[in-house]
């Protein structure tokens, strides 16, 4: 468990990269959960390695990925577990559906997560989730996209977040990619810099990966 809080937390709050140490680590722990005959602990590494296949996204990855959230996900409805887990794995599903050009079916799974997630006042979940939204609608760039990625980021700002500094570099790339997408040049910059400096200062070394691939 301690495998899935570290690097399950880490990862998808980009704190922690999803690196080839990472999936080792994660990989050697299924190991172990397995050899414990423990089902629920091999199903929760099992997720974890799934999700981490999707970050990490080497050559190879992202079928494998999808393929243990499947398996999952189908195990999770027959025996009635993990169920809360599901807005989560959709998530991932939504996002390789997205990736893989189905941008429409995509968002719809990743929307309806998201208003899963805030239905159940899960704040991790959704704060993450939000930016997989935005970034999400501002690649399709439908007529009416970016309006819904700002409403979407203005709801997760609105939210108390208790001095949270996740939620706070969240919102600081958020507003640096809707910032990009509207043609306001100075005000990306700004928060992209912010953007950086924050990720920097926190060590958080997913966002340091993100922000220094942003031009």
């Amino acid at each position: 468990m301690t495998v899935s809080f570290t690097y399950g937390i880490g990862i998808w709050t980009g704190t922690l990269r999803a690196d080839d140490v990472a999936v080792r680590t994660i990989e050697k722990a299924l190991r172990t959960a397995e050899a414990s005959g423990d089902h629920y602990a091999v199903d929760v590494v099992k997720f974890l390695v799934g999700c981490a296949l999707l970050l990490r996204g080497a050559e190879g990855d992202r079928s494998r990925g999808l393929d243990l959230l499947a398996q999952l996900r189908e195990t999770w409805i027959q025996h009635g577990y993990g169920l809360t887990e599901l807005p989560v794995l959709d998530v991932y599903v939504g996002w390789e559906k997205a990736r893989g050009g189905d941008l429409d079916g995509g968002i719809r799974l990743i929307r309806k997560s998201l208003d899963d997630m805030w239905t159940r006042d899960q704040v991790p979940y959704y704060t993450r989730t939000t930016c997989v939204l935005v970034e999400t609608l501002l690649d399709r760039g439908a007529d009416g996209d970016a309006a819904e990625a700002e409403a979407a980021i203005s709801r997760l700002a609105a939210e108390p977040s208790d001095g949270s500094v996740i939620v706070d570099v969240w919102l600081l790339r958020l507003r640096a990619l809707l910032a990009r997408a509207h043609g306001d040049d100075a005000a990306y910059r700004d928060y992209r810099d912010r953007y950086r400096a924050m990720a920097t200062s926190l060590g958080f070394e997913g966002h340091m990966e993100w922000a220094e691939a942003m031009p």
